[in-house]
């Protein structure tokens, strides 16, 4: 069930999610999905977040309740890349989904990462002989009486970027909000060096380059994004090729910007999508069982200690092989 509203526009050529937000003081994001999920409609018609609204229209719709998602920790193995005090780096493995929502309430890296923490927790009240409140538990708070009986999270450790489900490769943690709030300030400022592997449709002429155009949202697909004319974010990501094959050219890619999609959008706006991308790929999509594209580095100054940071996570077995089954025309290794 949820809450039913119907306004009287009083504006005029605002967009209809920019309109709703601010009147009734909801997330633009949490209306932008009420919309594409016919929850909201103008004069009984369904419609788009980005429609512009006149003065006397009639908006009408229900905002719905949705319940608190519990976080439960699991004990899922995880390798670990790096780790100190106040950061933790996760080479993270192809099919698990980083963020629960409620299609995926478990498994997902945050469940993993909540279990890890616990169990670092629990280790250092043994040896210390003391307990800590669970409000010293790093970027989380316990739920119930006693942390040792079925605990439940319900916050998220402190992940400051994604990675989608069929990716894999590097991802990091913030252990405490304050770390989290530094890191998510080093993204922001383009503080953090990003180098991705991914094998692409066809030879790539260029030895290096710059693939730059704004990603926003497929006017027609909802489920997919795509360069724009116009709206959409700004969106720069450079290239170099690492070797030619049969067909094919694998390559090392630099995204300058964080855009949902962002690497496999810009590499499919060129003429080669990533093998095995199944929602931007073209004769390969079904290649390999999922994108072969991994975050193999990422660099940055250590919001904390100020020293520079490197962290690599080795390339997955899959692109491994992919490589190594194609004849290699040239190589820049």
């Amino acid at each position: 069930m949820g809450k039913k509203f119907r306004i009287i526009c009083n504006k005029d050529e605002v967009r209809l999610d920019v309109f709703l937000s601010e009147k009734l003081s909801i997330t633009r994001t949490k209306i932008k999905a009420l919309i594409e999920e016919g929850h909201i409609r103008i004069a009984g018609k369904l419609s788009k977040p980005s429609s512009k609204v006149k003065r006397s229209m009639e908006i009408e719709g229900e905002i719905l309740e949705e319940e608190p998602l519990t976080l439960i920790p699991q004990a899922i193995p995880l390798n670990i890349l790096y780790e100190d005090e106040y950061i933790l780096a996760i080479d993270k493995p192809v099919g698990m989904v980083v963020h629960p929502s409620f299609g995926h309430k478990e498994g997902t890296l945050v469940n993993a990462i909540l279990a890890y923490l616990i169990n670092q927790h629990s280790a250092f009240s043994i040896q210390h002989s003391a307990s800590i409140p669970q409000s010293a538990i790093p970027g989380h708070a316990l739920r119930g009486s006693r942390a040792g009986r079925n605990p439940q999270l319900n916050m998220r450790p402190g992940i400051v970027h994604r990675l989608d489900k069929g990716t894999t490769g590097v991802i990091l943690v913030a252990k405490d909000t304050k770390t989290q709030e530094m890191l998510s300030a080093l993204f922001k400022e383009r503080g953090v060096y990003k180098t991705y592997r991914a094998i692409v449709e066809g030879i790539v002429k260029k030895e290096e380059g710059r693939i730059e155009g704004n990603v926003g949202r497929h006017p027609t697909d909802r489920k997919r994004m795509a360069v724009l004319k116009e709206g959409g974010r700004d969106a720069l990501t450079f290239f170099k090729v690492v070797a030619r094959l049969n067909g094919f050219t694998y390559i090392e890619a630099y995204p300058k910007t964080g855009r949902t999609h962002q690497i496999r959008v810009h590499l499919a706006h060129t003429g080669h999508p990533i093998v095995g991308d199944d929602l931007y790929g073209k004769k390969s999509r079904n290649m390999a069982e999922r994108p072969l594209l991994h975050a193999y580095k990422i660099e940055f100054k250590h919001p904390v200690k100020g020293t520079p940071i490197s962290i690599e996570a080795p390339v997955p077995e899959d692109i491994k092989e992919f490589v190594k089954n194609s004849k290699t025309l040239g190589s820049r290794q």
